[in-house]
């Protein structure tokens, strides 16, 4: 504010050397609002205190093309100061001498347009010039640029004879962007004799200097340095800042609960990083400064807000009418006063309140011009359609193709409420009904994306219209598939057998429904009048047929490499646009699952739940936190995987069963048996399942999980029943991978519990015949239970195999029982290694959270024989290794801890934030300081530290 005081004691001088009959001229300029009528006013009120005669004129750009509009101000205002001074003997222009007062009337009435300028320009200058022989007279005049060139003329007539009055002239003069100025302005400004002040905008000091007279308490230099950048040091916008700041301060004072303000609107206020608050008082600042530079520029205002992220110069000239020379002046401007960044609005909030006080009509017609001219220079389909969404149904040919793609984009991208808006529109904007229906079976998809549960009657309400032929292709397979989800599989095959009649061009569509019906719903593939064609996912195919055949792969054939490889295709090709290849992700993560890659597996579903974050599209987020379900299941995270399983059941589940929804429910089962919540389990089961569930791939997990939750609670001869269907039906769908369900293993426990040992050992003999199918977990079980069968002394090799099989896969809770029964084992051959191989099992069991399998490892069920602990005051070999222990440095001792609660080494690496290679060198000076060889050894020495814990 320094800069303006000293300006103000610059124009003070000239007033005063007016005075003594010198006259003077000064031009005021600055960009506009940055306080230029602010200044000419102040010097006005000192005028005037001073006991000069002020004669004040504002010129405006709607009145620029009328002659003489300024002049009639200007003589209107000395015809106030002859009426205000009007009394004899007062010294002022009331008390002219007899005669003249007549001249002044006439002088003083208004000029027609078709006067003579010369005539007109020497009456005024009469006048004026008897005004001052009274008193020193200040005219000012502020944005002259917008005065007419009639008055123009009068003025500089009055400059050019400035030397012989006490006369003042001061204007101020702001950005011309759109006028080119009239030759008499600058004859007129720029005089010799003119002195010219330059309004910069404000400083940082300046800014604090407003802020500290307008604030109870002194901002910080942080808040000030933003607030200076974000109103480019424009006084209108800084004090808009400043009362924001004041504002927020005295709401934030009052006691209660404080809203939380996070989406930028003109009715909200959001915070930025720097402590500026910015809400309605700006946002009314920033209007308020647009229509002080005129029509135009709020023109070209709205023309950026309804533009926004799609603006070009070009589309930008095109849609305001403005030439591109022009338009680079108003950029600059809007530049420099902070609304810009590059041609995009700066604030959301800007925009919204420029749309905001858009007239209707206007704001309609301009979307529907924007859409037509980013349609013609290719702008992506969906920046075209949200124009149209504000425009509503138009019947142009090429209107329904791009709110069709748009809806695609935007659910690939998961926003797909938006995708929904696209299609409904859609809908309506076609009078062709092929196209329409067209536009139904994709809004159909949406709805499942959106809602999957309540999906089911618009996939339902499209059969009629595709056996009618008036919806075929693509768009039939998608509908059949939505039925498919749903279980409608009378009305799913007559689509699908209406469809596939052998046409080439939809060979490759046939085959991805193949692949979907083989992997989720195996049961209907016999069933339908005419095979789908099989063929091959070419490296070519979309990410979904590569994941569907992936799927359906390691179903038949284990732990195909060639299907690993194409599902892990499907994660590495979606790096780049990761949320375009939603469909294909689901079931690329239960390929890896199906092959026990687990940890591979679990990677992924990181990587991908982490993406889905950001997007609304329920439907594919319920269906991979599904998968993530299972996979926590299979990893010994029980607890999670009940928790994953609920959320997604929720999002899945509605009146009707589907194939995902049973999924998550029979993850809820088969956790809540392991953990052994029998009620959670029993409660799960109370619904009746459809007859159709058992004709998928989730009829399979389901029947498998009721069955160990009928063995877990002693129900036998149920659980056979449960496990023998299993497997008959695994068998005639050709996909009897134990990954899937390991119905042998089951069975085989139940015929243990009956007994009869010789004919679970011929479950696992036909179990282990089968060819090799590369799955690590599922051997590990095998082994387990095959070691079960054996004789009791034949039992700790197979089952150390087992255990070494299971921990490297990474399936904890099955790793737990193997240690369990190899500590029974040992037990019952009065092997030392009994007692730590049981805390071993039941530390793991316990970060399971498998509760059952803990209380039957507690210590206290071990017989009083097998306590191996020595007697008080022996100093026997635990002894020993409790000395050895006490030896080791801090992180040994935390890396010694967590093996012998039977962590991988993997495990201990990620819990103690260290590499793998750091854990093995740990493991071996653990092992050399305590003189011991292997984790069996280490328990012991564990054991005699934390017995107690146990």
């Amino acid at each position: 504010m320094k800069e303006r005081d000293k300006i103000l004691e610059q124009l003070d001088d000239l007033l005063i050397q007016s005075t003594r009959g010198r006259g003077a001229i000064a031009a005021i300029s600055g960009s506009t609002a940055v306080g230029k009528t602010t200044t000419l006013n102040a010097l006005a009120e000192r005028a005037t205190s001073a006991g000069s005669t002020v004669l004040s004129v504002v010129s405006s750009p709607h009145e620029r093309e009328v002659p003489y509009s300024a002049l009639a101000q200007l003589l209107h205002s000395i015809e106030a100061q002859c009426v205000a001074t009007d009394g004899p003997g007062d010294g002022g222009p009331g008390s002219l001498r007899p005669g003249r007062q007549a001249e002044v009337a006439a002088a003083l009435a208004p000029p027609g347009a078709h006067d003579d300028p010369l005539t007109v320009a020497r009456r005024t200058y009469q006048v004026i010039a008897e005004l001052t022989t009274w008193r020193p007279v200040l005219i000012t005049v502020d944005d002259i640029q917008h005065t007419d060139t009639a008055t123009l003329t009068c003025l500089r007539h009055l400059a050019q004879r400035l030397t012989q009055l006490s006369l003042t002239l001061v204007f101020t003069h702001g950005v011309s962007v759109d006028e080119q100025p009239a030759r008499v302005l600058d004859d007129l400004l720029y005089r010799t004799s003119a002195r010219h002040f330059h309004l910069e905008p404000l400083s940082r000091v300046d800014i604090m200097g407003l802020a500290a007279s307008r604030l109870p308490v002194l901002p910080s230099d942080r808040l000030i340095v933003e607030i200076h950048r974000l109103s480019g040091g424009n006084p209108l916008l800084a004090l808009a800042l400043i009362e924001e700041h004041r504002l927020r301060a005295a709401s934030e004072s009052v006691p209660g609960p404080v809203p939380q303000q996070t989406t930028e609107g003109p009715g909200r206020q959001t915070t930025t990083e720097g402590g500026a608050s910015i809400g309605p008082v700006f946002y009314q600042a920033v209007l308020a400064y647009l229509h002080r530079l005129g029509p135009r520029a709020v023109r070209l205002a709205r023309c950026l807000a309804l533009l926004d992220e799609s603006t070009t110069p070009l589309l930008l000239s095109r849609l305001s009418g403005i030439d591109p020379e022009l338009l680079k002046r108003y950029i600059r401007l809007f530049t420099s006063m902070g609304v810009l960044d590059g041609v995009r609005l700066r604030h959301a909030g800007v925009r919204q309140a420029v749309l905001g006080e858009m007239p209707h009509g206007e704001a309609t017609q301009q979307r529907y011009r924007a859409a037509c001219l980013l349609n013609e220079g290719g702008a992506p389909p969906q920046a075209v359609a949200m124009h149209l969404l504000s425009v509503g149904p138009l019947h142009d040919g090429w209107v329904l193709p791009v709110l069709q793609e748009a809806a695609s984009h935007a659910m690939e991208d998961g926003d797909v409420p938006q995708g929904i808006r696209y299609l409904e529109l859609a809908c309506e904007c076609s009078s062709d009904e092929g196209q329409r229906l067209s536009a139904k079976s994709l809004y159909a998809y949406g709805q499942w994306q959106l809602r999957p549960a309540e999906s089911g009657p618009h996939f339902r309400a499209l059969k009629g219209p595709i056996l009618e032929g008036k919806l075929a292709g693509n768009d039939a397979l998608w509908v059949a598939e939505g039925m498919l989800f749903h279980l409608n599989f009378e009305e799913a095959l007559e689509v699908v057998d209406h469809v596939n009649t052998g046409d080439e061009e939809l060979s490759n569509a046939l085959h991805s429904t193949r692949m979907l019906m083989a992997a989720e719903v195996p049961g209907l593939l016999e069933r339908l009048n005419r095979p789908l064609p099989a063929t091959t996912a070419p490296a070519t195919s979309h990410a979904e047929l590569r994941a569907r055949h992936a799927l359906a792969l390691v179903l038949e054939n284990g732990a195909d490499k060639y299907a690993i490889a194409l599902a892990e295709q499907v994660f590495q090709g979606s790096q780049s646009r990761p949320t375009s290849r939603l469909s294909g992700l689901p079931k690329a993560l239960l390929a890896l699952c199906y092959a026990d890659q687990l940890d591979s597996a679990a990677t992924w579903y990181e990587l991908v739940a982490a993406e889905m974050e950001g997007h609304d599209a329920p439907g594919w987020r319920a269906q991979i936190e599904g998968v993530g379900a299972l996979l926590s299941l299979r990893r010994g995270r029980l607890a999670d995987a009940v928790r994953q399983a609920e959320t997604a059941y929720s999002r899945l589940s509605g009146p009707r069963w589907n194939v995902s929804s049973a999924l998550a429910l029979t993850v809820l089962v088969e956790a809540h048996t392991a953990m052994g919540n029998h009620q959670a389990a029993a409660k799960h089961l109370a619904a009746e399942p459809p007859p159709a569930l058992f004709l998928t791939r989730a009829g399979l997990h389901y029947l498998y999980a009721r069955g160990r939750h009928h063995l877990a609670t002693g129900n036998t001869y149920l659980a056979l029943s449960d496990f023998q269907e299993c497997g008959t039906l695994m068998r005639r769908w050709n996909i009897d991978s134990p990954s899937l369900a390991p119905w042998r293993l089951g069975e085989a426990e139940v015929w243990l519990r009956l007994g009869d040992r010789e004919q679970a050992a011929r479950l696992i003999e036909k179990q282990l015949a089968h060819p090799d199918m590369g799955l690590t977990r599922s051997r590990g079980m095998t082994l387990h239970t095959l070691a079960l069968v054996q004789a009791t002394a034949k039992q700790p090799p197979i089952l150390r195999d087992a255990f070494r099989l299971l921990e490297a896969s990474g399936a904890r809770y099955e790793a737990a029982a193997v240690l369990a029964d190899l500590s029974r084992a040992y037990q019952q051959l009065g092997d030392k290694r009994a007692r730590p191989t049981a805390r071993r099992a039941w530390r793991l069991a316990k970060s399971c959270q498998a509760e059952s399998l803990c209380q039957a490892l507690l210590p206290t069920s071990m017989p009083q024989s097998m306590d191996t602990r020595p007697a008080e005051g022996s100093r026997g070999p635990d002894r020993v290794a409790q000395d050895s222990f006490g030896t080791l440095s801090e992180s040994e001792r935390r890396v010694a801890m967590l093996a012998a609660q039977g962590y991988a080494n993997r495990e201990i690496a990620e819990r103690l934030f260290i590499t793998v290679s750091t854990v093995e060198q740990h493991l071996t000076r653990v092992y050399r300081k305590m003189g011991i060889r292997n984790r069996e050894q280490l328990l012991q020495g564990a054991h005699a530290v934390s017995y107690e814990s146990v």
